[in-house]
């Protein structure tokens, strides 16, 4: 039998939804109900871990268009009584005011607690862990194709209340770049599940939209505010069936030229998701790295749509 990796991934969900059936339980230190209010409606993810560091994100909804001071605190517990790193920093709409930061200096294997603040509130609590130096076990969610017409993201939030995750891996497709009018659109208007904005997704400011519109997705959110994710994107984060120089769903005639739309797109997930950005010097689209718990398992992260 082939195994491929949708049916790597149905498997693996089998086994995962069983496990949220049978242990609902939630720790004190879980926070799977958090979701983004006020400022911070975007909520708040971390990802991109090693073990003594972790990428932190959130978006502010700034009402005059201007830059905003953001400061970020990292602690070993969720009352935040003994914070350990902080930092603050400037956003604007040069990256659409979301607020990427590499919080450093971090313990390995440790679950930590971060949050942040702007303009007199503060985000929800979101909740980490580094990777380990050694251990001999490690457990993982795993989720890919993420339509949001298509119905509620119910298994995220199964994920969110699930406990000792190390991180959730996700395949790719985190979102879809279709309209109303297209793959998914029919059934998200039965639900109400509408997409934004209304068309193919093709601009910067198109794939910011539809970014912003998942990131407000109140299941997304509690799956972002409990774990740490370590990501790859596939096809549709640019279009269906994409490739180095061209797309099965981009039209040059139309939708112009095919070079600039996966610039747009690749600067709005790099905007958006809670990865570091490339070193300098290397593409964007070069996204290759490893992840290792201990010496048992090391976790290759292999690009091969864009490169």
């Amino acid at each position: 039998m082939i195994i491929s990796r949708r049916n790597a991934l149905l498997a693996g969900l089998a086994g995962s939804t069983a496990a949220c059936v049978s242990q609902p339980n939630l720790g004190a230190f879980e926070n799977p109900a958090a979701t983004g209010a006020g400022a911070f409606s975007c909520g708040v993810a971390s990802g991109d871990p090693a073990a003594d560091s972790m990428v932190l994100w959130t978006r502010v909804d700034v009402a005059d268009g201007g830059n905003i001071s953001v400061t970020v605190e990292v602690a070993t517990d969720d009352s935040f009584s003994t914070i350990v790193w902080s930092k603050s920093v400037e956003t604007g709409p040069a990256k659409d005011w979301t607020v990427k930061v590499v919080a450093d200096g971090l313990t390995p294997g440790r679950r930590y607690a971060y949050r942040f603040k702007a303009g007199g509130e503060l985000s929800t609590v979101g909740l980490t862990k580094t990777l380990p130096e050694s251990t001999d076990r490690a457990r993982f969610a795993v989720a890919s194709c993420s339509h949001y017409g298509f119905g509620y993201f119910n298994a995220y939030d199964h994920i969110a209340r699930q406990q000792e995750l190390d991180a959730v891996l996700h395949l790719g497709d985190y979102i879809y770049e279709y309209g109303r009018d297209a793959y998914g659109g029919p059934e998200g208007a039965k639900i109400g599940r509408l997409v934004e904005p209304a068309h193919e997704i093709v601009s910067l400011a198109d794939y910011r939209e539809r970014h912003r519109q998942y990131k407000r997705d109140g299941a997304l959110q509690r799956m972002h505010a409990t774990h740490p994710v370590i990501t790859i994107w596939d096809d549709h984060e640019t279009t269906n069936d994409s490739f180095k120089s061209g797309a099965e769903n981009h039209q040059p005639d139309t939708e112009g030229d095919w070079g600039d739309r996966k610039r747009a797109a690749l600067q709005a997930y790099y905007e958006y998701m809670p990865v570091r950005d490339p070193e300098p010097g290397k593409a964007r689209e070069s996204l290759f790295k490893s992840y290792s718990w201990g010496k048992y398992l090391t976790l290759p992260i292999i690009e091969s749509r864009l490169a």
